[in-house]
């Protein structure tokens, strides 16, 4: 198999557990708090383990990217990216959904801040982190023009970067919240 077909294999992987995942949230009001809690938890493991699985792959026109992927990503691909203003329509409606359970407390990185006290995180943040991310890679995909490696190295970057600490966060803080839930 050559590596175009891995690439395309990669996508189309990603592409499913993505759709999944975004339709969850996209259906939040459909279902209470616990049980759209439950069916994230389920979901981020996928998530998670789908980036993991991605190849390592440079930008397909690599040599015009300075500093900012994102600009060049969004320059080069305009239809992929969420607005500001789709995310804080989702963010607000999480925040709305998940009430009480939205705030927990974190270290944000665990193997630097030792002394440091803990800080607030959001839930509803976290999951529109995590969905934003996703959902510019469908965008990416569904927009046809994208080379797969392109998305790749975007997903993969931001799993390392961004949403992969909201989804870890997401997931703890989810385990935590339904644990009752789940063991009755």
């Amino acid at each position: 198999m050559n590596i175009q077909n891995d690439n395309s294999e990669a996508v189309n992987r990603f592409y499913l557990v993505a759709q999944h995942f975004c339709s969850l949230v996209d259906s939040a009001d459909t279902v209470d708090k616990t049980e759209f809690s439950v069916r994230i938890y389920r979901a981020l493991p996928e998530l998670i383990g789908e980036a993991m699985r991605l190849p390592r792959e440079e930008l397909s026109d690599d040599d015009e990217v300075d500093e900012d992927v994102d600009a060049y990503v969004y320059k080069v691909y305009p239809q992929a990216r969420v607005t500001h203003e789709e995310w804080s329509r989702l963010f607000n409606t999480l925040k709305e959904k998940l009430g009480d359970w939205n705030s927990y407390w974190q270290v944000f990185d665990p193997t630097e801040d030792e002394d440091k006290e803990a800080i607030y995180g959001s839930l509803a943040d976290d999951i529109a982190g995590v969905y934003g991310d996703w959902k510019e890679g469908i965008n990416l995909k569904d927009g046809g023009e994208a080379a797969p490696e392109d998305i790749i190295f975007k997903r993969r970057l931001g799993f390392y970067t961004h949403w992969g600490k909201h989804a870890i966060d997401a997931l703890r803080t989810i385990h935590f919240r339904v644990e009752e839930t789940l063991t009755e």
